[in-house]
């Protein structure tokens, strides 16, 4: 999958789940609770969808760039603890 692939996977997936929303009255309500088993799935394929094309273009291109950005910051300065000389200290 590629850049392209995954936005318009998740188009599609933001298309299905916005289908039922958009349009009610072609998703009668047969289900006990008022449910339609075609929005239902509409919308949880859409919404997997949509994760699936996120989550690529997250995982493949968000993260390295955050990564890279965060690279560039410099190190913060760890200077070594500075402990006496065993000989410089008087003894009791």
């Amino acid at each position: 999958m590629n850049l392209a692939n995954a936005l318009v996977f998740a188009a599609l997936g933001w298309v299905m789940e916005m289908i039922p929303k958009a349009f009610p009255s072609c998703f009668s309500h047969l289900g006990p609770d008022g449910t339609n088993t075609r929005a239902l799935w509409l919308g949880l394929m859409g919404a997997l969808q949509l994760t699936i094309g996120l989550g690529f273009v997250l995982r493949a291109h968000l993260l390295p760039f955050v990564s890279r950005l965060i690279s560039l910051a410099p190190a913060p300065q760890s200077g070594a603890l500075a402990l006496p000389n065993a000989r410089s200290v008087p003894l009791r």
